[in-house]
């Protein structure tokens, strides 16, 4: 690796880790402000774009720990957010939906002008059509050859 691939290397990773510290502060924020946990905002948001799924694939998709997910879930099954019923096919799992309520507090969410939606939007606007579509090109391409080679296992992260 050349001098000049390991420093753009370098670069990247600071320039991701930069935007993902931001972007976290920014949904913890979100979260204490609409007295959720991080973990709960997480989940209620994965639910509300996924529709009915099952405990199991909700830890899967959100790669939080088992103990953590479902002790979030049930503060929000408290609060009337979201459901969790037995699966008629199989009575062994667990499946997760969002309430009308839950999904009412999503919209007022991504309402919210401090919220991290609208602070994203609001600079996302300042770039031309063609700068934000290279971003995301460039992320896919990043993301895609970043994941090459990976195979799932249980305990650790895994790719999209």
């Amino acid at each position: 690796m050349t001098e000049m691939s390991a420093t753009r290397a370098r670069e990247m990773m600071q320039s991701f880790w930069r935007v993902q510290r931001v972007l976290i502060r920014l949904m913890h924020q979100t979260a204490q402000q609409n007295d959720l946990t991080l973990p709960q905002l997480h989940g209620l948001m994965m639910l509300n774009e996924q529709g009915a799924i099952t405990q199991k694939e909700l830890v899967r998709r959100t790669r939080m720990p088992k103990s953590t997910l479902s002790q979030s879930l049930d503060g929000l099954v408290e609060r009337g957010l979201i459901r969790r019923d037995i699966n008629p096919d199989n009575r062994r799992e667990v499946v997760l939906t969002i309430d009308e309520s839950g999904k009412r507090l999503i919209e007022e969410i991504e309402q919210q002008e401090e919220g991290t939606e609208q602070q994203l939007n609001q600079i996302l606007s300042r770039l031309d059509e063609e700068t934000y579509r290279h971003m995301i090109e460039a992320h896919q391409h990043i993301a895609d050859g970043l994941n090459e080679g990976f195979t799932d296992f249980e305990g650790g992260c895994r790719h999209d």
